[in-house]
């Protein structure tokens, strides 16, 4: 495990080792959000010519600029961490590039009844679809045989936010491919990291590209 220049950290993968909804974004706005409410509440202090309200004024003044140092200081670490955060994201999506590239040694029904075989690293990547046809493959013995691989091989998202499907769009398949869409969480700390991703399968050569999701 190692850390991140913003102190995240994150599991090494087998191979080496941002959305609206990402938690680290959200907590960037919450951030911007108290920033901005502390600074308005400073500019409404008043100076004061009572010297007991003087006195008042000056502690709470001291008080909301100790917390004003203390949001500043929380928002550029978490700014920092959003382009270490990126660098990460890109490196699994680098690495599931490689995994779901790649083609096993035992099919899959010789192997059910050894599950440490089949999570070694004799068994790395996933069975050779090339010459196949859309019609000829069972989408969701494909799609357990592609979450599987995933659990198995990268250790970095979090296995019960895991979910590969299909997605059933016309525009984005045809007779000799197919486009799944990989969606879940990655492991870091303190908050987890969405991965979204597009995945399309080229029966002809059965080659796997991988790209991000854009909505």
């Amino acid at each position: 495990m190692f850390s991140s220049p913003s102190g995240a950290q994150y599991l090494p993968s087998l191979l080496d080792r941002l959305t609206d909804d990402d938690p680290v974004n959200q907590s960037i706005k919450q951030s911007e959000h108290s920033i901005r409410n502390i600074e308005k509440t400073l500019s409404t202090i008043k100076t004061e010519e009572d010297p007991e309200r003087q006195e008042i004024n000056k502690e709470k003044c001291a008080k909301l600029s100790k917390q004003l140092d203390h949001e500043q200081a929380q928002y550029r670490l978490r700014l920092s961490a959003v382009s270490s955060l990126g660098e990460i994201r890109a490196c699994v999506k680098r690495d599931l590039d490689w995994l779901l590239n790649a083609h096993n040694y035992f099919p899959q029904k010789d192997i059910e009844d050894y599950p440490e075989v089949r999570k070694s690293v004799i068994n790395y990547g996933v069975t050779d679809f090339s010459g196949k046809t859309t019609s000829g493959i069972e989408v969701r013995q494909l799609e357990r045989l592609l979450k599987q691989a995933i659990i198995d091989f990268e250790p970095r998202i979090i296995k019960n936010t895991l979910d590969v499907h299909l997605i059933a769009d016309k525009t984005l398949m045809n007779y000799n491919a197919m486009t799944f869409e990989i969606e879940g969480e990655l492991w870091s700390d303190p908050l987890p990291i969405h991965l979204h991703l597009l995945t399309e399968l080229e029966l002809e050569n059965g080659s796997i590209s991988i790209t991000d999701y854009q909505t």
